[in-house]
């Protein structure tokens, strides 16, 4: 397919504007110019609005109030210690509850495996507890269940548990450190 050469844009103006040039130059008329404003007390111009007054008081941007507005909901930044650690793993056995009501919903379907605490295994449902299969207390780090029912009884318990048993809150919180030190010396290598 062949284009056609590309032409040269003509602007309108072009032409009328050389045919006024040359009849001002024949008349000797001074080129037309904006109009100016001789009493004009209002500048549209905030540059030129700072220039005309800087003579008189220098103009200051308008306080936004917001350090007044905020520093009344001032407040100290919450430090992590035990009741996060708990939260945190309440947040994961509810996350786990889901995973649980979505297996429910569709087994053959289900394929978030990988995040699950729980497995079918021979003869029920094998439950670890947490990722890193934490001692929930007498040697407790696993258990195999028959039915889906025991699996959310479980999780239910081990959450009362958390909340609890100071050993097992202790036994999160090596846990998280653990984790941390992993990650910490992942990046360091």
């Amino acid at each position: 397919m062949r284009t056609r050469p590309a032409e040269q844009a003509k602007s309108i103006w072009g032409s009328f504007a050389s045919d006024l040039k040359q009849s001002l130059a024949e008349n000797e008329e001074p080129a037309v110019s904006a109009p100016v404003r001789e009493h004009c007390t209002e500048v549209s111009d905030p540059v030129q609005a700072i220039a005309a007054n800087h003579d008189e008081v220098s103009i200051s941007p308008p306080r936004s109030g917001f350090v007044e507005k905020w520093a009344a909901k001032r407040a100290e930044k919450p430090k992590a210690g035990a009741a996060d650690m708990v939260a945190t793993f309440l947040r994961r056995l509810e996350r786990q509850k889901t995973l649980l009501a979505e297996f429910e919903a569709d087994p053959s379907g289900f394929n978030s495996w990988r995040s699950a605490w729980f497995r079918k295994v021979n003869g029920g449902f094998g439950i670890s507890i947490g990722y890193d299969r934490i001692d929930a207390g007498g040697g407790l780090r696993y258990i195999v269940v028959e039915t889906l029912r025991d699996v959310s009884e479980f999780l239910d318990d081990l959450g009362h548990h958390a909340q609890t048993d100071k050993n097992f809150q202790r036994a999160l919180s090596e846990s998280r450190s653990r984790r941390a030190g992993r990650r910490v010396g992942a990046t360091a290598a």
